[in-house]
């Protein structure tokens, strides 16, 4: 069973349309590329370039050269080697990860504060505990608390030593890229075993629209050298920086993304990537931006849509978030409404676990609630088979002539399938009262409870010796360089 239940947002037309208008933007009206190294190789490669401008255009047969190099399957390692991402899911699954770039944390308190390094290092020994979370993104440490010229590499540093799942990183310096991508081949050994076993992916984005500047061109560039996996991101805000419809919004990123795409398989041909249009919209009465907004989710389907299904690229966006200030009604409605909506999607990935407040936050209380609700999601796209067996028709037909009465309790089809329903592990499941004698427990009781026996426990993974030790020659390297 390969995830059967799905949405379909576009009919065959709409599909069609959208991929010949991108495509289209890209040849006539092209990008701006800040980036003078990768603007040279690029014209080499058959691109119309204006050095003096920095403007780039494709070629419809360079898009097409592009997009046959994308690989159709590929492997994200994880550092344990226990948790590796084969896309796309052999069973039809979507991939879940924690949020990235959120600069604040709330404690089991509730007290919000900038991200601690010591905060870190509690994240990766959750996030390790997740079942239904298959890999991680860098929190946002302050410069508070790390030197604010390498807050990337610093954190990196934690992740690789700490995390046994795949790292998800977002470099904050131009400078500070190759350091990163080091630090990883650290890690594993070298360069050549990172190109081999891929342990982490990068993610680069376009700001403003259709333009990239340096610091991420250098991500794609660098990236695309070292043969590592890109996540290419595009960040619009409807009515802001972006037409005010989702379809103009999600128009623009996945042109965005795109040309990402298309230049990377160009410098880097069978290059992984996986397409990240995370889209938001700006209410219009009060200028907030937002990350639940109805029609925007709608967007992210579209996009999925278009890039599973009508380029065969797999593809990633938020399944969980709100734009809530607070763990309330409104937090919940928002983010398993949109979880139950991208779960339904072509997407191979789904992203946001633990973050409150638009993505600016991110709690360890809201994270443990998450897996539940991703594994919830799961169950949901993975649908049902309907055949003699699970409809139990000759049993249903021999009890109605027998005993209308009948319990199946006692059948031997109950016996073959009782263990079949999914049970979130915090979620109640008796009565009034066994509650009441287990405390009235809330579902935040409960995963404060399950926080504290994580961090009571030991540790599942740490980075070997000596290779945590190159890691951690990589970072001195780079703060004598970046640290100003």
């Amino acid at each position: 069973m390969l995830g059967r239940v799905k949405y379909n947002v576009m009919n065959d037309k709409e599909l069609a349309f959208l991929k010949s208008e991108i495509e289209r933007l890209l040849i006539e009206r092209g990008i701006h590329l800040d980036h003078d190294e990768m603007l040279c190789e690029l014209a080499e490669l058959g691109c119309q370039v204006d050095m003096e401008t920095k403007d780039l255009k494709f070629t419809k047969e360079l898009i097409d050269k592009a997009l046959a190099a994308v690989p159709e399957k590929f492997m994200l390692y994880s550092p344990s080697g226990k948790r590796d991402l084969e896309f796309p899911n052999p069973e039809g699954k979507f991939y879940a990860r924690t949020n990235t770039g959120a600069p604040n944390y709330r404690d089991i308190n509730g007290d919000t504060h900038y991200t601690t390094l010591d905060e870190v290092v509690d994240w990766y020994k959750l996030t390790n505990a997740m079942e239904n979370i298959d890999f991680v993104t860098l929190p946002s440490t302050s410069g508070e608390y790390v030197p604010g010229d390498a807050v990337d590499v610093y954190t990196l540093e934690k992740a690789l030593k700490l995390s046994e799942k795949h790292i998800w990183v977002q470099p904050y310096e131009a400078d500070n890229v190759q350091y990163l991508i080091d630090m990883a081949a650290a890690a594993v050994g070298g360069l050549d075993e990172l190109q081999k076993k891929p342990i982490v992916s990068f993610i680069a984005c376009s700001v403003p629209c259709l333009t990239y500047k340096y610091m991420d061109a250098e991500i794609l560039y660098r990236c695309a050298k070292a043969g590592v996996p890109v996540q290419p991101c595009s960040l619009p805000t409807a009515g802001a920086n972006t037409p005010v419809t989702a379809q103009g919004t999600a128009f623009i990123a996945c042109a965005e993304i795109m040309a990402m795409i298309v230049m990377l398989e160009l410098l880097c041909p069978g290059l992984p990537v996986i397409a990240t249009p995370l889209l938001f919209s700006m209410d219009m009465m009060t200028t907030y931006t937002l990350q639940s907004n109805t029609e925007i989710t709608i967007a992210r389907l579209i996009a999925m849509e278009l890039f599973e299904n009508g380029y065969n690229i797999r593809a990633h966006s938020y399944g969980t978030g709100t734009d809530s200030l607070d763990m309330d009604a409104q937090n919940f409605i928002e983010r398993t409404n949109l979880i139950d909506s991208m779960a339904m999607s072509a997407a191979s990935v789904l992203g946001g676990a633990g973050q409150l407040e638009t993505a600016k936050t991110i709690s360890p209380i809201q994270l443990i609630i998450d897996n539940e609700i991703f594994g919830i999601a799961q169950r949901i796209r993975r649908g049902l088979d309907v055949d003699v067996e699970t409809i139990n028709s000759e049993e249903i037909f021999a009890c109605l002539d027998k005993d209308p009465s009948f319990s199946y309790l006692m059948s031997s089809h109950t016996g073959r399938h009782f263990m079949e329903p999914h049970r979130p592990d915090m979620f109640n499941r008796d009565g009034v009262v066994h509650w009441e004698a287990e405390g009235s427990k809330s579902l935040t009781d409960k995963a404060l409870e399950k926080y504290q026996e994580i961090m009571k426990s030991e540790s599942t993974y740490t980075l070997a010796a000596d290779k945590a030790a190159a890691v951690e020659n990589v970072l001195k390297l780079a703060h004598d360089a970046l640290v100003k």
